[in-house]
């Protein structure tokens, strides 16, 4: 032993490695935690498009496959391959669908093609990748936000039929101003979260204003409060107290909401798509 080092207690190191196993089964334990991290961390870093690869269209080849589904396969199943009384719809196949998340180019759509019922096509790889791309193509234009990144087409409505259904039909007037709380709203948020506020005003990143019960309770006693939740059998309710109390919905139990917002959720039931265009299309032009 060198001097100046400490003298090596025999007792210690057996304690030393006798707390070894309990320390490896402490990591072991905290390993699935660590891998689930890892796992995410590693999911993060690999772009969204390496993830969910696109099912990008070729627009020639889908023109060609066009003109193929036009001669063989619209009369049962629809110009727009939508269906018919015939021909079920294409859009909403599981085999297209496939098809078109995995970007076989028709490889699987061949053996129903060619041995389906009522089915007799034999066509080449080029053909059915033709027809594949038609038909992603197609499925592409009717999603709900397009096939972009950022919805599309959202002011292709006419303005001035927006202005009027805002001061008409649509009854927006009677609480809202273009030249008050509406002012420049045009400016402050883009299209899509336009027309979203208006529709949906409670829901995601907006500022949301609470709605207000008021319960009678069969004793005649009333509580009010921020509605917590509200169903057929129960609603529950936050007091300024800081309480919380929840009442069953029996016959003698009275319950009122006063929710801010019940007009756009009327409107709900009452817009068409066009009201919805004039007016996303309007209150754009509030610069």
């Amino acid at each position: 032993m060198r001097h100046g080092e400490p003298k090596m207690d025999h007792r210690s190191h057996l304690y030393r490695h006798r707390r070894e196993p309990a320390e490896f089964m402490n990591l072991k334990k905290l390993f699935p935690q660590f891998a689930q991290v890892v796992f995410f961390l590693c999911l993060w870093a690999v772009p969204s498009h390496a993830q969910f690869p696109r099912s990008t269209v070729n627009p020639e080849s889908a023109d060609r496959g066009a003109k193929t589904y036009a001669s063989n396969c619209a009369k049962c199943h629809g110009e727009d391959a939508r269906g018919t009384a015939t021909g079920p719809d294409l859009l909403r196949s599981v085999a297209v669908l496939h098809d078109r998340r995995q970007m076989l180019n028709g490889k699987e759509l061949a053996p129903l093609l060619e041995k389906g019922p009522n089915h007799n096509f034999k066509f080449d790889d080029k053909q059915l990748a033709d027809v594949s791309q038609f038909l992603t193509q197609s499925i592409n234009s009717i999603l709900r936000s397009g096939y972009n990144a950022e919805p599309t087409n959202l002011l292709n409505g006419d303005a001035k039929a927006g202005e009027a259904y805002f001061n008409g039909a649509g009854g927006c007037g009677k609480c809202h101003s273009a030249t008050g709380d509406l002012a420049h709203v045009g400016s402050r948020y883009q299209p899509a979260a336009l027309q979203q506020k208006f529709l949906f005003p409670n829901y995601g990143l907006f500022l949301k204003k609470k709605v207000q019960v008021t319960v009678v309770a069969p004793s005649g006693k009333t509580y009010t409060g921020d509605l917590v939740r509200i169903d057929d059998f129960t609603v529950t309710l936050h007091e300024k107290s800081g309480e919380t109390r929840s009442f069953n919905r029996t016959a003698k139990t009275k319950v009122t909401e006063d929710n801010p917002y019940t007009g756009h959720i009327e409107l709900l039931n009452k817009y068409t798509d066009a009201d919805i265009h004039n007016l996303t299309t309007y209150l754009a032009t509030l610069k």
